[in-house]
């Protein structure tokens, strides 16, 4: 009797071919890290580079408060028509009689300029410097997001890659008994069943295989996005850091937002109080018209004068206590927001510390087990060869072998996302 077996030994054939091919052609020298994908991110996300901007914008502002230190300048004139005017009209000998025109005209320049100002424009610039720190730190913040986003695609990228290896090996392993058996079937020695059980499990494996080359394909077209950053299937992915060592240090960049914050907070209330204190400064006046500070002379003319003033700005203290505790007020928000922050990352960094804890000793038992089944599949390879057990029987230790594989990749790449998610947490 003859199986036909064409089908699947093309199939087989296919992948044999493939999996050759990554193995000889696929040897690269393109490699990248992880830290380097995090950097590459760094570089190329756009919201970063509102840094650039804002750092722009922080000495726009500053130069604009430049500004005040110069004189206050200003155009003026008027040109006006009384309906009486001051006139001198009496019948008093040698006493020549006036009268003012009643058309009046004025055009100048005025000049202003302040003496001392209590430091008030030095501390605006300080205020202008912090905001700018703070979307800086806002930045910062927003971008561990993109991090996490980044380890966690490398992660599933390496499971694939690692899992396409275990499923390929599988596939040899299941062809080489694919051979065997359709030839006992030729000669009668073992049943179509056995035959048909190793090509249907081949069919399940190819199609796993589909499933983590497209999840591998997702991943690598992310990280492409991400990172403006060019990779193909040569390209090696490598953890360069196996044994992470795990900070003790907090550097998270919402710590040094929460403190530039309630600086900012102070700073305004002494802006506040600066602003309400008396000024004192300096004027100038030149004009050119009729009558001038002599109302008695009715010729066009220059005249002008100079002297000294002080403001002061008595109904800005109605509002300042509110304007004041107000900021007072929001300061405490941010007070209780950083504590809130601070409980929940440490609640965060104690879960971390026994996940890791957790897959060193899973880690530990996965490799006794692994080793287990792979003495177990060898015995049943044996058996399978001898025709005193079943390929259904062989199948379940084959997959009980890939399964415990798997399960050791799975945990060391949990281990080291999770120290890196650790040191994350912490601002790294």
């Amino acid at each position: 009797m003859v199986i036909k077996t064409n089908k699947f030994k093309i199939n087989s054939f296919l992948i044999r071919v493939i999996f050759l091919s990554q193995t000889v052609f696929g040897q690269s020298n393109s490699e990248i890290t992880l830290d380097q994908l995090q950097a590459a991110a760094q570089a190329y996300y756009p919201i970063l580079k509102q840094k650039e901007l804002y750092a722009q914008l922080s000495v726009s502002k500053k130069q604009a408060l430049n500004t005040n230190y110069l004189p206050q300048i200003a155009l003026v004139g008027s040109a006006t028509f009384q309906s009486e005017v001051t006139n001198f009209n009496f019948s008093i000998p040698g006493v020549v009689p006036f009268s003012q025109k009643p058309d009046q005209y004025s055009f100048g320049v005025e000049l202003k300029e302040n003496i001392f100002d209590y430091g008030a424009i030095k501390t605006q610039k300080s205020i202008e410097s912090m905001l700018a720190e703070i979307q800086n730190k806002q930045l910062d913040a927003e971008f561990i997001k993109v991090k996490e986003r980044i380890d966690q695609l490398f992660a599933t990228l390496q499971l694939s890659i690692e899992n396409r290896s275990i499923l390929q090996s599988k596939t040899l392993e299941l062809e080489a008994k694919q051979n065997k058996i359709a030839s006992q079937v030729r000669n009668g020695a073992a049943l179509k069943s056995n035959l048909l059980s190793i090509e249907a499990e081949l069919l399940l494996t190819s199609q796993r295989i589909t499933e983590v080359e497209s999840t591998q394909k997702s991943c690598l077209e992310v990280l492409m996005l991400l990172t403006n950053q060019k990779f193909d299937s040569t390209t090696k992915f490598i953890d360069n850091q196996k044994n992470y060592s795990l900070k003790s240090t907090n550097n998270r960049p919402e710590f040094a937002l929460f403190d530039l914050q309630k600086n900012t907070n102070i700073l305004r209330e002494k802006m506040i109080t600066k602003t309400n204190l008396p000024k004192l400064y300096v004027f100038g006046r030149g004009y050119f018209g009729r009558p001038g500070y002599n109302f008695l002379n009715n010729d066009f003319r220059t005249y002008g004068m100079i002297g000294a003033g002080l403001s002061w700005n008595i109904s800005g203290y109605y509002t300042t206590g509110k304007e004041k505790k107000n900021l007072q007020i929001a300061s405490s928000i941010v007070t209780v927001q950083k504590e809130t922050f601070e409980l929940n990352l440490n609640a965060l960094l104690i879960q971390q510390k026994e996940e890791l804890l957790k897959l060193d000793k899973m880690i530990e038992m996965d490799l006794k087990i692994e080793a287990l089944k792979k003495e177990i599949l060898a015995v049943s390879s044996s058996q399978l060869d001898n025709g005193t057990i079943t390929t259904a029987e062989y199948i379940i230790d084959l997959n009980a072998d890939q399964q415990a594989r798997s399960m050791t990749l799975l945990h060391k790449v949990q281990l080291m996302m999770v120290k890196r998610a650790y040191n994350t947490t912490l601002g790294y």
